[in-house]
């Protein structure tokens, strides 16, 4: 596996555990449990652990949006991103005792080559291209913030969604924080999904469905990933082999239409043809003009052409018999 630096010394100083987590509740839980809990939780440190205290759909939501733009990001892109979810963080000492550990709500990880981990361990593994957290009833200020900039996270989305909680603790919108020179700062847009706005996120994450802005943003954004890396959803095996399909029944389609418009076609000269023999037959000349009027002819039904042809006394005369209009 491939080495990656350990922690400045000053990061692996242990906290204090005087500390409390907004819209968390508190509870005892040792390294060892630490080990094997299946549970969520928001956060661990010094032997407590503190899980979301109005979990729901509410706060799942924009997590389950997120996975569906991101997964269609990387269709259009062409090649795969990892979503990891609720994989935990973990920072350890040089005796591989646990120090602190966070769940966020999602990972991504842009070109991750690296199975599937249990946890991430800080310094073992490469960091998640983008950490992504709701922040609902909970507030990422409270403790996390500080330790993803410990740890040097390199990029944060912060959503706060539209919907309404009792406990909600800040106004609806998507930030997105850039590690940068030892601290985060708010950018407008992402590093890590190039072109992506956080405007652009917020809306993605809380439509009922995807829009068509939204099918347009992943068309952008996927394209000029796919553009970086060489690849497009031609790449995608999904993608990919929808496309020769539908490119195989446009084929299909194009030769049925082509064959029927071919007979329509060939009606049409058959029938003018037969007109002009019968006008000539009459010793009526085929003039400029009627020629030009022989698609509009050649569209009528044929006993009202052939009564036309056969009362006419000249090209004239049979272009206002055809047309409905009397004669001169």
């Amino acid at each position: 596996m491939t080495a990656f630096p350990m922690l400045r010394s000053a990061h692996r100083t242990k906290f204090q555990s005087t500390f409390a987590l907004a819209g968390c509740r508190p509870f005892a839980m040792t390294d060892t449990h630490l080990i094997d809990y299946e549970g969520r939780y928001e956060y661990w440190e010094d032997g407590v652990a503190w899980e979301l205290r109005e979990p729901g759909p509410k706060h799942e939501w924009p997590r389950s949006r997120l996975v569906e733009l991101i997964g269609d990001i990387a269709k259009m892109r062409g090649v795969p991103i990892a979503l990891l979810g609720t994989t935990g963080l973990q920072e350890r000492d040089a005796r591989g005792t646990r120090l602190r550990a966070v769940q966020a709500d999602e990972l991504v990880c842009l070109d991750w080559r690296y199975g599937l981990p249990d946890v991430f361990v800080v310094g073992e593994l490469p960091l998640p291209d983008v950490v992504f957290e709701v922040d609902l009833t909970t507030d990422v200020r409270d403790r996390k913030l500080d330790v993803y900039s410990a740890w040097g996270i390199p990029e944060l989305w912060v959503e706060v969604p539209d919907a309404d909680m009792p406990g909600k603790r800040k106004s609806s919108g998507l930030t997105i924080l850039l590690f940068d020179d030892g601290t985060f700062r708010e950018s407008a847009e992402s590093a890590a999904v190039p072109t992506l706005s956080a405007r652009e996120i917020h809306a993605a994450l809380n439509e009922p469905s995807m829009s068509a802005t939204t099918v347009e943003t992943v068309r952008r954004v996927g394209g000029i990933m796919g553009r970086r890396t060489g690849t497009g959803p031609e790449d995608d095996p999904f993608l990919g082999v929808e496309r020769r399909l539908s490119r195989r029944e446009g084929r299909r389609q194009g030769h049925h239409e082509g064959h029927r418009e071919g007979r329509r076609e060939g009606r049409r000269d058959e029938r003018i043809s037969m007109l002009e023999g019968l006008l000539v037959a009459r010793g009526i000349d085929i003039t400029p003009t009627l020629r030009a009027e022989a698609d509009r002819i050649a569209a009528l039904p044929r006993d009202r052409i052939l009564r036309a042809a056969l009362d006419s006394t000249d090209a004239d005369d049979f272009l206002c018999r055809t047309a409905g209009r009397t004669s001169r």
